[in-house]
């Protein structure tokens, strides 16, 4: 394979790479806003307790609240297609726990490997640019 060749192959690696590596950042911010909302969801059902019987201010969106009387610590949880289950206050802080471990553990496998494919491009960079800068060269050299 010539230096043409090498290059041309090099420059394909090395976008896909970049590419693969701004997918892998863009589930790591998805994930990290995923753990954001199972941490503010652990406050808040801990936040409840001991507080059946008692008003409270009930986040509606867009910064609005209603006022509203806990009736029980029991959580409906959302466990996917639309459907959801009534548990404990205990319950639901152990999977929201759970929930963020396994996120958590999602987040340091992505960041590894957008470590391991950050740094094959820092080491392949070099060797690219020095090929790149041979062929210029070559290209600028007259036949003879």
């Amino acid at each position: 394979m010539d230096d043409r060749q090498r290059l041309e192959q090099m420059v394909t690696e090395l976008n896909q790479l970049q590419q693969q590596g701004e997918t892998i950042t863009q589930q790591i911010e998805q994930l990290n806003m995923s753990l954001n909302d199972l941490q503010s969801a652990e406050g808040a059902v801990k936040g409840i307790e001991g507080a059946v019987g008692k008003e409270t201010l009930i986040p509606i969106g867009a910064g609005c609240f209603v006022t509203a009387e806990l009736k029980s610590e029991d959580i409906i949880v959302g466990v996917g297609s639309e459907v959801a289950i009534k548990r404990s206050r205990e319950e639901t802080v152990e999977t929201l726990k759970n929930d963020k471990e396994e996120v958590q553990k999602l987040i340091s496998s992505l960041t590894e490997q957008l470590q391991k494919i950050n740094d094959y491009i820092a080491q392949k960079r070099p060797e690219a640019e020095k090929l790149m800068q041979q062929q210029q060269m070559q290209q600028q050299v007259p036949p003879m």
